[in-house]
């Protein structure tokens, strides 16, 4: 009875494998076909919808659709991979070629159960790591003995054995027939000559674009399948990142007189800095800079220091938060209060910093880097906030909110549109001051195309030249033929602005009462 069992859980295992190797080969030849040799576009969010329906077929039965966090990640999942097909921005391309995958491993590693940790836990970051770094690589040689095992089964079944494995070797003797011929044929003339008409055959054959095809698609299929094998199987894994188990001791190693001290001197310090800087900061608001300052020294005087400042303060908060022992009540609200201190006096250099970029900004113009600087601050300034509320709570799940606040900005700073803003600063800029970088703006991605083509009507015909100059060359770049995969609304948005302007002919009239909003 017991071998019956056995036997049937094998098979069981064996018709599962072999289902989940057909679904991750066809997978990674479908990836080779979206990605292969291609730019990014719409193509993104097909192959995740393509392996979330792989990986829900062959779980089914271990994963059930509930109201949990692992199926509100399916949102941002979602939202992120869609960029590549609603925007063109390459730097949030790069960005979200990993964070989508990463967020796919904590989502599919959550509802299958296989997390040793609730997600609301630091600790979770162990079993990301575990996805990311163990589970693709853990079972790749499971698709062999799958393999193996349905060959030998075969086998057992035919009564001539010798002719079956006959069968096999020539089998796999094709390929390497292949390989072999069209390599000798390219490499002697008398050689192609002596096999006649059959090495056409061969030349017909491209290795050079088959063989990094069938490499790519090994590369995503056998991950796949051991990444999936191991959410499905009950195998435990043979490396885990484990919590110490002392952490309780490490967690309140810190005297809390220790702390109140260090707390102390560090906020008398930054009392006396704050002092200083309201003299900074209201003259900047107003736009009156510090006596005997430029723009430029103003803002870059101390900008990074006050942010790597900050980044400080953040490290000393979460030590001294969660390392210091519990003292007697009287103690406790002091370390709140000096806590509370030091977020503020944090705040005040956040804003310092924030009022230091604006005004280098207004001086040199807008970029990628300024703008998710000040983007960053503010994801800053929102993080002591809630630390704040975590000081005198202590029921309080700081990494819970952190992770979600840290989600939530992604997303959004996805969905701002960074390119069309930077364009419409810098020409609100220009209008002020006569000041432009061109060239920059020509750079930015095809988001920014309807908001450049108001460029065209400026009255300085330098500056109305150059911009219609890399304006006929972006449309040159767009009318260029693309294949299907990289598609994206963005570029064809902006393919059918630029068709609606002369930029030959130096008459910009066709297009100056168009909206580029």
């Amino acid at each position: 009875m017991e071998k019956w069992k056995e036997k049937s859980i094998n098979k069981t295992a064996s018709r599962r494998g072999l289902r989940l190797l057909i679904s991750t080969i066809l997978l990674g030849i479908l990836a080779t076909w979206f990605f292969f040799d291609q730019l990014p576009g719409i193509t993104i969010p097909l192959f995740v919808t393509a392996f979330y329906s792989v990986f829900f077929w062959n779980v089914n039965g271990e994963v059930h659709v509930q109201r949990s966090f692992a199926w509100l990640l399916i949102i941002p999942i979602a939202l992120l991979s869609l960029t590549y097909f609603v925007f063109s921005n390459r730097v949030f391309f790069a960005l979200n070629l990993l964070a989508v995958p990463i967020l796919i491993v904590l989502q599919t590693t959550l509802a299958a159960h296989k997390a040793k940790s609730s997600w609301e836990s630091f600790k979770i970051i162990g079993d990301l790591f575990t996805g990311c770094l163990y589970r693709p690589f853990a079972f790749l040689f499971v698709p062999f003995r799958i393999t193996i095992k349905l060959i030998n089964a075969k086998f057992a079944a035919k009564e001539s054995q010798t002719m079956v494995k006959v069968l096999l070797g020539m089998l796999i003797a094709v390929p390497l027939v292949v390989v072999i011929v069209s390599l000798l044929t390219s490499a002697d003339e008398r050689f192609r000559y002596l096999l006649g008409g059959i090495p056409n055959l061969f030349t017909a054959i491209n290795l050079d674009e088959c063989l990094p095809r069938l490499i790519f698609t090994l590369v995503i299929a056998l991950p796949a399948f051991s990444y999936i094998w191991s959410l499905m199987t009950k195998a435990k894994p043979v490396v885990s990142f484990r919590v110490p188990e002392d952490v309780s001791n490490v967690t309140s190693s810190l005297d809390c007189v220790i702390a109140a001290t260090l707390l102390t001197i560090i906020n008398a310090i930054y009392a006396l800095f704050t002092f200083v800087q309201f003299s900074y900061l209201f003259g900047s608001f107003s736009l009156a800079l510090p006596h005997q300052f430029t723009y430029a020294e103003y803002a870059r005087r101390g900008f990074f220091e006050l942010v790597l400042v900050t980044l400080i303060n953040f490290s000393i908060l979460l030590v001294t938060v969660y390392c210091t022992k519990k003292g007697r009540k009287s103690m406790n609200r002091l370390l709140n209060g000096l806590h509370s201190l030091l977020i503020s006096f944090t705040l005040v250099m956040l804003v310092s910093a924030f009022v230091r970029m604006y005004a280098y900004e207004q001086m040199y113009g807008f970029t990628y880097l300024r703008v998710l600087t000040h983007a960053f601050m503010i994801f800053l300034f929102v993080l002591f906030i809630v630390t704040l509320c975590r000081i005198w709570n202590e029921r309080f799940k700081l990494f819970k909110y952190y992770l979600l606040i840290a989600l939530s900005t992604f997303v959004l700073i996805n969905y701002a549109n960074v390119d069309v803003w930077i364009a419409k600063w810098n020409s609100e800029r220009y209008e002020q001051t006569g000041k432009i970088d061109v060239d920059y703006l020509m750079t930015l991605s095809d988001d920014a195309v309807p908001q450049l083509t108001a460029l065209l009507d400026t009255q300085d015909p330098q500056v109305a030249q150059q911009v219609k100059k890399g304006l006929a060359d972006w449309k040159e770049s767009l009318d260029a033929e693309r294949s299907w995969q990289s598609f994206n609304l963005s570029s064809l948005h902006a393919r059918q602005v630029l068709q609606s302007y002369d930029l030959g002919s130096g008459d910009t009239s066709a297009g100056s009462s168009q909206d580029h909003d």
